[in-house]
């Protein structure tokens, strides 16, 4: 592609056009007159990015320089963010006057699609968990150092996804145009969410993002927003939907003096939606724990979910009912049942003995003894006249049927990728729900399907889904399946989800000129940063389905020798699986095994893995010189050194099967610690209670337990959901109190690994002990710290 080097404006970037060699160029996204929006394919590590270009057309020519100057500035302070609210940023370049950011691609829709799709205003209480994570974003920025000011706020600029997670976008766009100091917001702002200093001289400062904000979240509460005028008044009268707390505030932050808002966004926040009120869809809100069971006990369908997502559990621990939490926390892990859940919650906050009113005045009683009893009112369900559901039990509510029929939903029942090239696609999301939590299994017995979930459990479980086409066929369609099994003795519960891909032709090998004709020599002076470690998966563009015909198996062309052989295999194994739809894998399957059994066969494998690279290393050391004429057996104190080696060995052997190109540096970094971590938890706890039990007898057989003991470990702590869970419940506490979780976290290490050697004498394999698991617990907690 030939173009104008002194063109500079965006949007005129051709799909096909390789930027450094390396970012191929897909289509725009979108484009306006600061920049341009580019989907891409980052052909180093096959996967989709954004690419936002800057654009210089309208600065003038005296500012330029600087402009770019401010462009190289911001873009590395870009890459040191990092929040789950903000799209990762990879890397940047220049390629002649043009100005690229490499970002992370996210899938979805904005806020103002979605409004204009419903066509009417979200509720107080939908907008109010966008409107926590954008408090916390916009917090984490003014933080920064200096501080970052986003300066155009909208509904246009926050992505949706299938989480209910939002995301800034446009981000970086928003720091590129900062001319002087005169002029620092000219061009920046959207009429109609732009404070009034954004169109003047006047510098925007933490005030301004919050008068952004709150007109944005006016506008997703009552789907209209002026363009003439500013500020916010009468909000409660105009709109009796927006409760009267935040209609004050939204007023109160689109004050037309900065110094007369609120002077932080966290003031904001506290004024929208203060920690001591829990708020329900009706309006009504709660400041205590008895006034949310009263609530939960009037709307229990929308407390279970309350409940389930885990924020009642998260509002008490702001209040400070910690104990209270945490028994919500374990009735939400005990109990499946919505109104199960609800009604043991009651229980926890109310006593054993409450009494509810029922709507037309009867009592139902539960007879435990406790202290006195408390009555609350229970309103009727709207379709309901007569009595509360029933006069019985409110611990019984919901009908008892002898045989539970989950109402599971699968979505979507048909994944079509669209156009790929060889490589691994981004993700499409699979997602599995049961409004009663459900449980079970995935499998596909493609191997070019990739699933970063095998399992499900609870009511809503996302699951990704990739393809891996670069064994594929060129030009082919492909056909695939997806068996989602809960664990249910009837089969027919099973759900099949329908895989399809059309495979691209491969690409030929790429000129050296890039854009503008550069050669490699004029590419190589070009500036460039990035971060090798961020391999974070980015989501692929869904495009039509290739009209091309599969390949299909001609049986009558085969020579009659060959025919021969082709009937008596199919006679023994059937038919060859794959077919036409999957042309890179015809074949025979004589192994005839289920999804279910491909999966058992797996783990199976990844622990003989994971106990036959930890028993080599017990090899390897037991051959070194000056160990060959010694045994490494209990009570040689060198067995201290085999334990503690075994934990790493034992978590590469469980890597080694189970590694995959998707999982990405730090998906892999993740498992690692988390591999390690339960490897030595586990086989500390079984040498302590080999230790108890037989004192040291029979080394050789204890050394079998401990290799088995730290294969079971590894396997358990790479799995994807126990990693997850590890993780996470590592973060919570490192959140609050980070040095003193890094310490005591480092502390219990260390003690795991000097209880690994209390078997034994001290000496200096005791203090290598104490070493090894502080490194082991300081790898996991530092690796959490980086999250």
């Amino acid at each position: 592609m030939q173009q104008d080097p002194k063109n500079t404006q965006t949007g005129r970037l051709e799909p096909h056009t390789l930027l450094m060699r390396r970012y191929l160029i897909l289509r725009t996204i979108g484009q306006g007159g600061m920049g341009a929006v580019y989907q891409a394919q980052d052909t180093k590590r096959h996967t989709f990015c954004a690419i936002k270009e800057m654009s210089l057309s309208m600065v003038p020519p005296p500012e330029r320089e600087q402009a770019v100057k401010n462009f190289l500035t911001e873009a590395k302070m870009l890459l040191a963010l990092k929040h789950s609210n903000l799209p990762g940023v990879t890397g940047y370049f220049t390629v002649g006057p043009r100005h690229f950011l490499v970002m992370e691609y996210i899938e979805g829709l904005t806020l103002d699609e979605y409004l204009a799709r419903n066509n009417a205003p979200f509720s107080e209480a939908r907008v109010s968990d966008w409107a926590q994570q954008l408090c916390d974003v916009l917090t984490y920025l003014h933080s920064q150092h200096p501080p970052i000011i986003f300066r155009d706020i909208k509904p246009g600029n926050i992505m949706l996804m299938r989480d209910n997670h939002v995301k800034l976008i446009d981000f970086g766009i928003a720091r590129f145009f900062r001319h002087s100091i005169s002029q620092d917001t000219q061009l920046l702002g959207t009429p109609g969410y732009a404070p009034p200093e954004q169109y003047g001289k006047a510098q925007t400062d933490e005030r301004s993002d919050v008068y952004s904000l709150a007109m944005t979240l006016f506008q997703l509460m009552t789907n209209t927003l002026s363009e003439k005028g500013f500020g916010l008044t009468d909000v409660h009268s105009m709109y009796p939907d927006i409760s009267l707390p935040v209609a004050r505030a939204l007023e109160k932050a689109t004050a037309l003096a900065p110094k007369d808002r609120y002077q932080s966004v966290e003031a904001f926040r506290r004024a929208l939606f203060s920690d001591n009120t829990f708020l329900f869809e009706s309006g009504e809100q709660a400041e205590t724990a008895e006034e949310l069971a009263e609530l939960c006990a009037r709307f229990s369908d929308e407390a279970a979910d309350y409940l389930f997502t885990g924020e009642i559990e998260t509002w008490l621990q702001k209040i400070g009912s910690a104990n209270l939490a945490r028994q919500t926390r374990n009735i939400r892990a005990l109990h499946s049942d919505p109104d199960e859940a609800v009604d043991e919650f009651l229980h926890a906050v109310l006593g054993p003995n409450v009494r509810i009113r029922t709507g037309s005045g009867k009592q139902s009683t539960v007879t435990r003894s406790s202290p006195p009893r408390t009555d609350i009112p229970v309103a009727p369900p709207p379709h309901q006249s007569g009595e509360y559901r029933n006069s019985q039990e409110w611990t019984s509510r919901r009908p008892s049927p002898a045989i539970r029929v989950p109402q599971i939903v699968v979505e979507p029942l048909t994944l079509d990728f669209g156009a790929v090239y060889p490589g691994i696609s981004g993700p499409l999301v699979l997602a599995i729900t049961d409004t009663s939590g459900v449980h079970g299994t995935v499998a596909t017995d493609e191997p070019w399907i990739q699933l970063d979930e095998t399992s499900f459990d609870g009511i809503s479980t996302l699951i990704n889904v990739q393809v891996n086409s670069s064994l594929l066929r060129s030009a082919t369609h492909y056909s695939g399946s997806i068996t989602v099994m809960p664990d249910e003795e009837d089969e027919e519960q099973d759900i099949t989800v329908k895989v399809e891909v059309d495979v691209l032709g491969r690409t030929g090998a790429y000129p050296d000129s890039g854009i503008n004709g550069q050669n490699r020599a004029a590419a190589a002076g070009n500036r460039y940063l990035e971060e090798e470690d961020e391999a974070a998966v980015m989501a692929s563009a869904s495009g039509k389905p290739m009209s091309m015909d599969p390949p299909q198996n001609d049986v009558a062309s085969i020579s009659p020798r060959n025919k021969a052989h082709y009937e008596k295999y199919s006679a023994k194994y059937g038919e060859q699986t794959g077919g036409g739809s999957n042309a890179a894998y015809n074949g025979w399957e004589p192994l005839q095994a289920s999804p279910l059994q491909r999966q058992r066969l797996q783990r199976g494998l990844t622990v003989f893995s994971s106990f036959m690279l930890a028993s080599l290393f017990y090899t390897v050391l037991s051959q070194v010189p000056f160990l060959t004429h010694q045994s490494l057996l209990p009570p040689n104190p060198w067995f201290i050194v085999v334990l503690l080696g075994i934990v790493p060995a034992a978590t590469l052997g469980a890597l080694v099967v189970n590694w995959s190109r998707t999982w990405g540096m730090r998906n892999t970094i993740y498992r690692t610690c988390t591999g390690l971590s339960t490897a030595l938890l586990v086989l500390t706890f079984c040498e302590l209670a080999w230790q108890l039990l037989f004192q040291g007898h029979a080394p050789a057989l204890q050394l079998f337990v401990m290799l088995l003991a730290a294969a079971l470990g590894s396997v358990t702590g790479i799995s994807p959901l126990v990693s997850a869970r590890i993780i996470n419940g590592v973060d919570w506490p490192l959140n609050r109190a980070r040095w003193l979780v890094i310490g005591v976290w480092i502390a219990s290490g260390g003690l795991l690994g000097f209880l690994l050697t209390i078997g034994f004498a001290l000496s200096i394999f005791t203090f290598f002990g104490v070493l090894v698991g502080s490194l082991i617990a300081l790898a996991l907690v530092m690796c959490v710290d980086q999250l």
